[in-house]
């Protein structure tokens, strides 16, 4: 997750982040590090600076809850290897909950078709109506993409 994430400011030599709105982004959501929104922390706002050390701690504090999304949209005894889980938990911490649980990726997963569910991701290259080539990177990279790990079998 932490690959695909994060801006940092380069005036600062890469060592702190600012809290900014994103162009793409939906209206008044602000984001920080490494994915860190006003939705994790509704006393973000725009402008305030993170260190890198302060976004790592924020990055282990919200993982669990986007872990604990994920299992919510899918079946008690839901089982996949660690890399199918990395893939599934960095697709979620991008989209949100409720656009992996209502989406053709959620109901392939909890349908028990795997190998569809980590295809779906694919679909999920746009914000705010545009084709993002990070998006497209984050899901369809050949090695540490989120479909090519979430095909793996281990």
């Amino acid at each position: 997750i932490a690959h695909w994430e994060g801006v940092t400011n380069p005036k600062q030599g890469g060592k702190v982040s600012v809290a900014i709105h994103q162009s793409f982004d939906p209206k008044g959501i602000i984001t920080v590090c490494r994915g860190h929104t006003n939705h994790d922390d509704k006393s973000l706002k725009t402008g305030d600076v993170y260190t890198i050390a302060m976004c790592d701690d924020l990055l282990k504090t919200d993982l669990p809850k986007y872990n604990e999304q994920l299992a919510s949209c899918l079946p008690n005894n839901f089982m996949v290897g660690d890399h199918q889980h990395a893939a599934m938990l960095s697709f979620v911490y991008n989209v949100g909950r409720g656009n992996f649980c209502n989406s053709s990726v959620g109901r392939a997963f909890r349908e028990g078709r795997r190998e569809e569910g980590c295809r779906n991701m694919g679909k999920f290259t746009r914000a705010a109506g545009v084709v993002l080539r990070g998006l497209e990177r984050r899901r369809y990279d050949q090695f540490i993409g989120e479909i090519a790990w979430c095909l793996r079998d281990d």
